[in-house]
C-alpha cells in the first residue's frame, strides 16, 4: 500500500469494484486534500456511490488501498470511526423516534457531540423536535440526517446525495451550513451530488467519475478557466474535414464549427487557423456544461 500523505484526507490507489461481474470501479484513484470541499460528479451507475461506500469503509474493494485520514477505513476503531461523518444517498432513520429523542440518543457517542449547533440547525430548519421522524416530510428527515452528520464534529464529511429531496429554499439553507462549516475551520467535504448548480456554488475542487474511473481531478476555477467552446467561422475554404486535435466534441453547423476543447493558451489555435484562414470566438462554459462534454468523451 502507497504511504499515507498527512495533506490527503482521501486517498484511494487503483480501486477496482464490480457486482455480479459488471464492473462498478475500474482502476479508480484519488485524492482529496484536507480542508477543501470535492465535488465529485458522474452520471447515474458510473460508480458514485460504490466509490463512497468503500471510502467510508461500507464495501470492499476487490483491487486496490484506500486510506481516509491516513487509516485504512476497514481497519478504523471507533475513535476513527467518530472522526468521519457519513450521509448516505438512502439514510434510514427510525421513523417512531421523536427527533429530540434521536439527537439525545446519539449524543453520547459522539466526545466531540456539538448540542448547540443541534439547536440553531434545528431552528434554522424549522423542524420540531417533538415531532416522531416519520411524520417529517422526506425532505426535514433528509434535514435531521445531515444535522446527525454535522453534530459529531467530524474530520472529514461524506455526503451522498445529500441536498436530492430538498426544495430551493432548504437547498440554499444547507449549502449556506457546508460554506459556514469550512469559514471556522469545520471539516472536508467530500460531495457527490447530481445538482450541478449546487457543486458549482460551494465546491472548489472537481472530481468526473466515468466508466467507473475518475476522468478529471482539479480546482473548478482551473476547468472553468481551460476548458472552453470555440466558434470557428469565415473558413477560406470547403470547412468539411476540419479538426482540432485533442477536442473533447466538434460540431459542424454550415460553414461553422463548434469545437470544445482543453484550452491553456490561444496559441494553440494557430496551426489549426493557419491551415484553413478561419476566425474564432472563444466561449465560457459552466460546471454543467463542461460536465456533459467531459462524461460523454
Amino acid at each position: 500500500m502507497p504511504t499515507s500523505s498527512p495533506d490527503f484526507a482521501i486517498e484511494a490507489d487503483g480501486i477496482s469494484r464490480s457486482f455480479d461481474c459488471t464492473p462498478a470501479l475500474s482502476n479508480f484513484t484519488l485524492r482529496v486534500s484536507r480542508g477543501t470541499i470535492y465535488g465529485f460528479l458522474g452520471r447515474n451507475g458510473a460508480g458514485k456511490t460504490t466509490a463512497l461506500k468503500i471510502i467510508a469503509g461500507l464495501i470492499k474493494p476487490d483491487k486496490g488501498s484506500v486510506r481516509v485520514l491516513g487509516t485504512d477505513p476497514f481497519e478504523f476503531t471507533t475513535e476513527d470511526r467518530q472522526r468521519v461523518g457519513y450521509l448516505s444517498e438512502k439514510q434510514i432513520l427510525p421513523t417512531g423516534m421523536r427527533v429530540g429523542n434521536l439527537f439525545a440518543f446519539c449524543a453520547p457517542f459522539y466526545p466531540g457531540w456539538d448540542q448547540a449547533l443541534v439547536d440553531r440547525l434545528l431552528a434554522s430548519f424549522r423542524i420540531d423536535r417533538c415531532k416522531r421522524i416519520g411524520a417529517l416530510s422526506q425532505g426535514a428527515q433528509r434535514q435531521v440526517a445531515f444535522i446527525l452528520a454535522l453534530a459529531q464534529r467530524p474530520e472529514l464529511l461524506l455526503l451522498d446525495e445529500p441536498a436530492s429531496t430538498l426544495d430551493v429554499v432548504a437547498r440554499r439553507e444547507f449549502l449556506d451550513e457546508i460554506l459556514d462549516l469550512l469559514r471556522r475551520g469545520g471539516p472536508t467535504v467530500f460531495l457527490s451530488s447530481h445538482i450541478l448548480s449546487d457543486i458549482e456554488r460551494v465546491a472548489d475542487h472537481i472530481g468526473i467519475l466515468a466508466d467507473g474511473a475518475l476522468k478529471i481531478s482539479e480546482p473548478l476555477d482551473r476547468l472553468k478557466d481551460t476548458i472552453k467552446r470555440v466558434r470557428f467561422y469565415d473558413f477560406n475554404r470547403d470547412p468539411g474535414s476540419f479538426a482540432v486535435p485533442g477536442a473533447f466534441r466538434s460540431e459542424r453547423s454550415g460553414r461553422e464549427w463548434l469545437v470544445i476543447l482543453r484550452l491553456e493558451d490561444p496559441a494553440q489555435l494557430d496551426a489549426p487557423l493557419r491551415s484553413w484562414g478561419a476566425r474564432y470566438e472563444i466561449q465560457d462554459l459552466n460546471l454543467e456544461d463542461i460536465f456533459v462534454e467531459i462524461s460523454h468523451h
